[in-house]
C-alpha cells in the first residue's frame, strides 16, 4: 500500500514539473489550463507504474547482487524509451483531441528534444536512487541474517551442551567411574581425562561456528572411549579418513552427535553389537551405522538431525544428505 502511495505522489510530483517546465512555461503568461496540469499528473502517475512494472521485471531477470552493470544500463534505457513513448503517445492525443495538426514532430520537435533530454536524467536518477536503496537493503538484509544466524548458533550450541551435561549422561559416566575405579585404576584415570577432554570442548565450542576436523574427531575418540567402557564388545567404530581433510571445518558436535543419536536410538547385544563406520570421499563426510532394533521408551523427535541440518543450511547454505534402509547413512559436506 505505501509503496503504491509513494509511486503515486513521485509520479504526479513529476508529472506536473515535467509539465510545467515543457509547455506551461512555453505560454508566456497566458492562464494556466487546469486540464494540461491534470493530465501531466496522470501521465506521471502512469509512467510511475510503468517503470516500477519494468523494475521489477528487471529485478527478476537481471538481479542486481549478478549483473549490476547489465542491470543499470537496460535499467536506464528501458525507462527512458518506455517513459518517453507512453509521454509522447499522451501528448500526441491530447493534442489531436484539442488542435489537430498534420505535422506533430515538426511543430514539437523542440518540445520533444527538452522532452526526451529531462526523461533521460530523471531515468538516470531514478536507477542510480533504486540501486541505492538495493544496495541499503541488501546490506540491513544481511545484518538481519547474520543476527539470526548468530542467534541460531547459539541456541545450537546449547541444545548440544544441554544434551551432553544431562543429568542421565553424567550419570552413566560417573558410575562408570565409580565402577572402574575398584577394577582398572589406571583405565579409570584415563576414562576420567576422556571425560574431562570432551566437556572441555564442549564448553569451548559454545561461541565457535566452525571448528577443525582434527579437535571434532578428538572429541568424537574420546566419546567413542567412554561407550567401549559401557557396552564393551556390543559397539565398535572404524574410523577412515583421509589426510586431505586436514584443515577442513565443520560445526561442532556434529560427528558425536551422530553417533549419540546411534547408540541412542539402537539396542546393543554381544550378538547384534553397533557397528559404525565413519569415512569420505571429495565432498562428504560419511556417518554409517546398521540399523539392530529400536529400544524401547525412546522417542525419536529427529532433534540432533535438524539440530546438524540447520547448522550446516545457516553456515554454508548446504543441507546435509540421509538414507535409512538396512543402514542408517549421513553426508556432511565438506567445508574447506
Amino acid at each position: 500500500m505505501k509503496k503504491h502511495l509513494l509511486t503515486n505522489i513521485i509520479g504526479l510530483i513529476l508529472g506536473i514539473s515535467v509539465g510545467y517546465f515543457m509547455l506551461i512555461g512555453e505560454q508566456k503568461g497566458e492562464e494556466i489550463n487546469t486540464f494540461i496540469v491534470f493530465l501531466f499528473a496522470c501521465l506521471g502517475a502512469v509512467c510511475g507504474y510503468v517503470n516500477l512494472f519494468v523494475s521489477r521485471v528487471l529485478d527478476k531477470q537481471l538481479p542486481w547482487k549478478t549483473n549490476e552493470g547489465t542491470r543499470l544500463f537496460l535499467g536506464i534505457i528501458l525507462h527512458f524509451v518506455i517513459t518517453f513513448l507512453v509521454s509522447v503517445f499522451i501528448l500526441y492525443f491530447y493534442l489531436q483531441l484539442v488542435n489537430p495538426i498534420s505535422d506533430f514532430l515538426s511543430e514539437y520537435s523542440l518540445i520533444l528534444i527538452k522532452l526526451s533530454i529531462i526523461l533521460f536524467i530523471i531515468s538516470i536518477l531514478f536507477q542510480v536512487v533504486y540501486f541505492a536503496l538495493y544496495s541499503y537493503y541488501a546490506y540491513a538484509t544481511l545484518q538481519i541474517e547474520t543476527i539470526k544466524l548468530k542467534r541460531n548458533q547459539i541456541e545450537h550450541q546449547l541444545e548440544a551442551l544441554k544434551s551432553q551435561l544431562s543429568p542421565h549422561f553424567l550419570f552413566n559416566g560417573l558410575n562408570a567411574i565409580s565402577s572402574l575405579t575398584h577394577k582398572d585404576k589406571t583405565k579409570a584415570s584415563l576414562f576420567i581425562r576422556k571425560l574431562a577432554l570432551m566437556y572441555d570442548y564442549v564448553l569451548k565450542s559454545y561461541d565457535t561456528k566452525l571448528t577443525e576436523l582434527e579437535k571434532e574427531m578428538e572429541l568424537v575418540t574420546s566419546y567413542i572411549f567412554l561407550i567401549n567402557n559401557r557396552f564393551e564388545n556390543k559397539f565398535k567404530c572404524e574410523i577412515t579418513l583421509s589426510p586431505v581433510l586436514s584443515g577442513t571445518k565443520i560445526p561442532p558436535l556434529s560427528i558425536q552427535m551422530l553417533v549419540e543419536n546411534a547408540v541412542k536410538h539402537n539396542v546393543l547385544s554381544v550378538e547384534k553389537p553397533l557397528m559404525m563406520k565413519i569415512t569420505n570421499d571429495e565432498e562428504f563426510i560419511y556417518v554409517q551405522n546398521n540399523i539392530t532394533s529400536k529400544p524401547k521408551n525412546v522417542s525419536s523427535f529427529k532433534i540432533g538431525l535438524k539440530n546438524i541440518n540447520n547448522r550446516y543450511l545457516l553456515l554454508t547454505g548446504k543441507n546435509i544428505e540421509m538414507s535409512n534402509g538396512d543402514k542408517f547413512l549421513v553426508k556432511l559436506p565438506i567445508i574447506r
